[in-house]
């Protein structure tokens, strides 16, 4: 077995075009401020998975005294066969050289059987972007 055998690869697996509310900042607390985007809905496109983001979830965020944001979104996805896909999209927010670092460890709970059920056997990486106002673009990779 080779070294780069044992390396990680990233297969893009879908991405999710999310409309957020306007963000509610609830307030300061022992460990930061607190402030919450409210998630209206959404569409999931890509190879391995289409639906749509149901509305009334949310991403409950801290901003650190270091300037860093923790993001922890929870959410549904609806399948295009109507199957419900729980989702937490932990991660990190901050500034780099290059814009903004955003990235994320999605973590999924669908049915144990069927088609969804490889959502519950893999790890996942996701990557944020921010290209139309009032939405994010999280694009979910696989990591093989």
């Amino acid at each position: 077995m080779t070294q780069d055998s044992l390396l990680p690869r990233f297969e893009l697996a879908f991405q999710l075009d999310v409309a957020i509310g306007k963000l509610i900042v609830t307030g300061a607390t022992k460990h930061g401020t607190r402030q919450l985007f409210p998630i209206l809905g959404g569409e999931v496109f890509g190879p391995k998975l289409t639906g749509m983001v149901l509305g009334g979830g949310a991403d409950w965020q801290l901003q650190r005294s270091d300037g860093v944001l923790e993001l922890d979104a929870r959410y549904v996805i609806e399948a295009s066969d109507g199957c419900p896909i729980q989702v937490r999209n932990r991660g990190l927010l901050r500034p780099s050289e290059n814009g903004l670092y955003v990235r994320t460890v999605p973590q999924f709970e669908a049915p144990s059987e069927g088609p969804h059920a490889w959502l519950n056997r893999s790890l996942f990486i996701g990557s944020v972007a921010f290209e139309k106002p009032e939405h994010v673009l999280v694009s979910v990779y696989e990591v093989k």
